[in-house]
């Protein structure tokens, strides 16, 4: 960036569509939002309002008639949603229900042949446990042996994974503090050089840099 030789050409900010524009749009849209946001809050209050009115009138100018169709109405409901749940929740709880009999049954199962014969049924039910733990041992002896036999080849085999992870990092971390030493080194040299023109310069590009980056976000949201 300070070897670019545009670095020192001052040129003017566009504040109006950078700055002013953006946010000015960005404003008209928020206020047209809530102003949205108020009338549907109104029509709705609005609409509830003349729903209990209308209700009220109706249930004291018809009492008995209102009654009758809210007793219908909330029978038919009711209907419904029974129906419904002996369509969808009833299938559920059936099998649920049957997983608890399983369940049931094996554990029934598993006490009686344990009662019968405990020692084959205590091998046969750890015996996962037990080919788990007697692989664990065996690679647990070799890697054992390994350390004995060379401690080196043990050390980078099990540190290869960090170890190509931290290659990786670090010369990802040395080419950042390359390119940032050498930049920090030009704009050493640009003040030495020109003093006063580099930290105009300097103070002028990073103002149009966040004047670009205000303007992007801005455009972002108020293109959503």
């Amino acid at each position: 960036m300070f070897n670019d030789p545009n670095f020192f050409t001052i040129r003017q900010l566009d504040l109006e569509n950078k700055l002013i524009l953006p946010t000015t749009k960005l404003y008209d849209q928020v206020s047209f939002q809530l102003n949205a946001l108020y009338q549907d809050i109104r029509s709705v209050l609005i609409d509830a309002h003349y729903l209990v009115s209308a209700t009220a009138k109706q249930l004291y100018e018809h009492p008995v008639a209102t009654m009758t169709a809210w007793y219908e109405q909330a029978a038919y409901t009711g209907t419904a949603l029974y129906a419904q749940a002996q369509a969808v929740v009833t299938p559920v709880y059936q099998h649920w229900q049957i997983q608890v009999t399983t369940g049931k049954e094996q554990t029934i199962q598993f006490l009686q042949a344990f009662w019968a014969n405990p020692e084959q049924v205590t091998l046969a039910t750890f015996e996962p446990v037990t080919r788990y733990v007697a692989a664990f041992t065996e690679q647990s002896e070799r890697y054992w042996q390994l350390f004995i036999d060379s401690p080196e080849q043990f050390t980078v085999t099990a540190l290869a994974p960090v170890t190509g992870y931290l290659s990786s990092l670090s010369q990802d971390a040395e080419a950042v503090l390359i390119s940032s030493y050498y930049a920090l080194a030009d704009l050493f040299s640009l003040l030495m050089a020109q003093p006063s023109a580099t930290v105009e310069a300097l103070y002028h590009n990073t103002l149009s840099f966040l004047l670009d980056v205000y303007f992007d976000v801005i455009s972002s949201l108020v293109m959503v």
